[in-house]
């Protein structure tokens, strides 16, 4: 692979915003993974553990385990179902909003200074590009 192609400075970089941010040490415990499935639980709004494991592409017992562990850590609650005992819908916390939105901020540093680097054009074009990598990687999930 062609050195300019590499990660590892876009890597450096990501890591130096988070790094920075005080606040983030405090979650500095919270993996890549964690991270992902707090995003998913915020998108489809309190979920069940059957439903996250679906949309993580996961077998139920793996997203039970990552539950547990995120219930844990104080960034996810758990919720049973007035209706049906059996059935517990996952609940951001607010150490879990707050997590995703440090996260959410980390990328906005990072893609501002993406933008500080290129022209109008040229971040148009990336943005582009970006979207396509992304969809694409994600519909790759589990392969």
């Amino acid at each position: 692979m062609p050195a300019q192609l590499s990660f590892e400075k876009v890597d450096k970089y990501y890591q130096k915003i988070l790094t920075k941010n005080e606040k983030l040490e405090k979650y500095a415990d919270v993996s890549f993974s964690s991270f992902s499935y707090l995003m998913v639980v915020r998108s489809l709004s309190n979920p069940t553990i059957s439903e996250l494991a679906s949309a993580m592409d996961v077998k139920k017992p793996s997203a039970s385990t990552m539950v547990r562990k995120l219930v844990d850590m104080g960034l996810l609650e758990t919720e049973r179902s007035v209706s049906d005992k059996r059935v517990c819908k996952l609940i951001l916390s607010v150490e879990g909003n707050e997590v995703i939105e440090l996260g959410r901020s980390a990328d906005d540093l990072f893609f501002g200074k993406i933008a500080e680097i290129l022209d109008d054009n040229e971040f148009e074009v990336f943005a582009g590009l970006w979207e396509k990598i992304t969809s694409n990687l994600e519909g790759e999930r589990g392969k």
